[in-house]
């Protein structure tokens, strides 16, 4: 395997193709003019379309340039400003049901659809032509005899597959990856440069691990002693379940003797840390630079803002929202949003911002400047700002 077989610089897919493959999805809405993929294709002419623009894209297009693309307009704001940007039009309108679409439009293919930004995930895929290696082992990977590569599978240069390790059929290791002893990849998982995965760790199918990422490393364990801090062997592994995405840099570390375990569909960014015995749900959402301490349990769907940091053991109740560069300390019931450190509901957080707030105005009162402790007005006229009233 010494090149890739990557596709022409943009993927080529006609209307009625590119329809079609929405309607299998169950995401084609009846369109303000499309009442099908037969009828869109008639009106666009055949019109191939080989991109999937944004507004700037398509503003620096011209021509023949613009009627190429498909352009996705999440709101009535994105559809004023194609509008400000001006013809000719787009090859394909995409955007949500009831939109107000104009006159000058009214030429336009368009496709009404429930979520402009469900669409927006169909279409990236439909217009995905980012290079693919070819399938086989490249003769600078190593993989050992006694590890199993399915059908199709892709190794790439400097990869290195151990003893025991299985691989599941169509599933990429691209430059520099590694995969231990034992450890098993399902279906068509995709493993970016210089990922290790650890021996123990069990990736379900379609599990995607960006650049730079360990999995299974040991967790933070130790125990005290008179000659200082005594390792504990982790003898627990990792499960990752199907269609887990992990972003760059980050690290899920093994359990101390039982699994930390990522639950199915859970997307986490880059540059998050994972500790040991974690047992995340499914469909969670977990932003860059979150920590999650050891033996955390996180319920289904939660969603966790950038920076977090998570105490150790703390419970996460399933669907509950924690804000951007919050210090969970204390269980979190599910359904709520907390925010702040110490992290608390998030009406107390905001009331104990605006308090803070107000701290300046108690202060000035308490020397006589205002009146009001915590009112808005400013001093009378007859006041002086540095030493209050004229008759104290």
């Amino acid at each position: 395997m010494k090149g890739s077989a990557g596709p022409a610089a943009f993927a080529v897919v006609d209307l009625v193709t590119l329809l079609s493959r929405w309607q299998e999805a169950g995401l084609a809405g009846h369109g303000a003019r499309s009442d099908s993929a037969e009828s869109a294709g008639r009106i666009a002419g055949g019109q191939a379309l080989t991109r999937l623009a944004s507004l700037d894209t398509l503003a620096a297009r011209t021509g023949q340039q613009r009627a190429d693309c498909v352009l996705v307009l999440a709101d009535q704001q994105d559809i004023d400003r194609l509008l400000g940007v001006g013809g000719p039009w787009p090859g394909l309108i995409v955007t949500s049901r009831g939109a107000e679409l104009p006159n000058e439009l009214s030429n336009v293919p368009t496709i009404l659809v429930d979520s402009t930004r469900l669409a927006l995930a169909t279409l990236s895929a439909s217009f995905d032509s980012r290079p693919r290696p070819r399938a086989g082992v490249h003769p600078d990977a190593k993989v050992d005899p006694e590890a199993r590569l399915g059908d199709a599978v892709s190794v790439g240069p400097g990869a290195v597959v151990e003893a025991g390790a299985a691989v599941g059929a169509g599933s990429e290791l691209r430059a520099g990856c590694y995969v231990g002893s034992g450890a098993v990849l399902g279906e068509r998982c995709l493993l970016h440069p210089r990922v290790t995965v650890y021996d123990g760790v069990e990736l379900g199918n379609r599990v995607i691990v960006h650049a730079g990422s360990v999995i299974g490393a040991d967790g933070f364990g130790y125990a005290a002693s008179p000659r200082g801090a005594v390792k504990i062997r982790h003898l627990g592994g990792v499960r990752i379940d199907d269609d887990v995405e992990i972003g760059a840099n980050s690290a899920v570390d093994r359990g101390t003797l039982d699994d930390t375990v990522i639950g199915p569909r859970t997307k986490i960014d880059n540059l998050c840390q994972i500790g040991h015995n974690v047992r995340i749900g499914s469909d969670c959402l977990i932003a860059g630079m979150t920590g999650i301490a050891g033996s955390v349990v996180i319920g289904d769907g939660v969603i966790i803002g950038g920076a977090v940091g998570i105490a150790d053991h703390v419970r996460i109740g399933s669907g509950a929202r924690i804000a951007g560069r919050s210090g969970v300390t204390k269980d979190v019931p599910a359904g709520e949003t907390w925010a702040g450190f110490p992290a608390r509901p998030y009406r107390q957080y905001a009331r104990s911002l605006y308090l803070v707030d107000r701290l300046e105005r108690m202060w000035q009162y308490l020397k006589g400047v205002v009146r009001d402790p915590l009112g808005d007005e400013s001093p009378g006229a007859e006041e002086d700002p540095e030493t209050g009233p004229a008759d104290r």
